[in-house]
């Protein structure tokens, strides 16, 4: 298998962990632009690879949506 580089846009580290695009509009929403792999929109929204440094940004920032979701839910 090819390696993936991190599909944040201006990082060149290599993409050590697989995130669905849809977990990670997290970081669209933070303003970083992401180039997707593997997506047919609509049924398959496809892949992001995130480097050691962004993946553990990510975690920080999803876990926060979770939350905040949770929250909203129970109402």
């Amino acid at each position: 298998m090819a390696k993936k580089k991190c599909s944040i846009e201006e990082c060149n580290e290599e993409g050590i962990h697989e995130v669905s695009y849809v977990n990670a509009k997290v970081l669209e929403e933070k303003g970083y632009k992401l180039h997707v792999y593997g997506a047919h929109p609509p049924r398959r929204p496809g892949v992001i690879y995130l480097c050691e440094k962004h993946y553990k940004l990510w975690k920080k920032l999803f876990k926060k949506e979770s939350k905040m979701e949770r929250f909203v839910m129970k109402g």
